[in-house]
């Protein structure tokens, strides 16, 4: 996952002036076209420029000598601000329920845009090929226990996840449950030989997430 909700792309002018541009990074871009869907593109303008800016200026920064999961999750919160920017001004215009409703349907349709670091297996490729994609991966997102690693299972414990701990930083914990919901809807239907299993969750109340990934000699699925 990008860290930044938005990069800055250097242009130059006709005259030969150097310039910037700030681009969203393309979740943001699919969601602020699937909130123009829902409530009008005036209405997404009011909530997503003030909230964009005010991202802006709420930079976090890690403490000096954190650790590795302390400075990633101040990049998950950095990340973040603009949703939990946009989150509250969604509810703050509709309420609790409509803003709950809104935000769901904003995540879940960006889906796989989230994952878009997430390597494909190549033909030929197995399940730990799978894991080692999934431990670069993951590694900014959560820290875990491997409980099982072999060709057929790969079985985790997750004790900390950090984009759980982001969003409750930020004030908005209940966004977790729909990125759970992104990463279950992807690692199910990832690969047609991989199933994937999940029966607790730190988001939904749980001390940790349980992980685990099954590899099958058929094809269970269709890609």
């Amino acid at each position: 996952m990008q860290y930044a909700s938005w990069r800055v792309q250097r242009t130059v002018n006709d005259d030969g002036e150097f310039g910037s541009t700030m681009i969203l990074t393309p979740e943001y871009r699919v969601g602020f076209s699937v909130l123009r869907e829902e409530v009008g593109l005036w209405t997404t303008l009011r909530i997503a420029v003030p909230a964009f800016f005010e991202a802006r200026m709420n930079h976090h920064k890690a403490k000096p000598s954190t650790d590795h999961a302390e400075v990633t999750k101040v990049a998950l919160k950095n990340h973040f601000q603009l949703l939990a920017n946009m989150y509250r001004s969604v509810k703050k215009l509709f309420g609790q329920a409509r803003a709950d409703e809104i935000m769901q349907v904003v995540l879940l349709a960006g889906g796989d845009v989230f994952f878009r670091g997430f390597t494909k297996l190549d033909p030929g490729e197995c399940l730990l090929d799978f894991v080692r994609i999934y431990k670069r991966f993951e590694s900014n997102n959560i820290v875990f226990d491997v409980i099982e690693e072999s060709d057929q299972r790969f079985e985790i414990e997750i004790k900390r996840c950090l984009v759980f701990e982001a969003f409750n930083e930020l004030g908005v914990p209940s966004l977790t449950q729909w990125m759970c919901d992104i990463a279950f809807g992807y690692f199910s239907r990832y690969h047609p030989c991989m199933t994937y299993e999940k029966d607790r969750m730190i988001a939904r109340g749980a001390d940790r997430c349980h992980e685990i990934f099954t590899w099958h000699s058929i094809f269970l699925f269709t890609t």
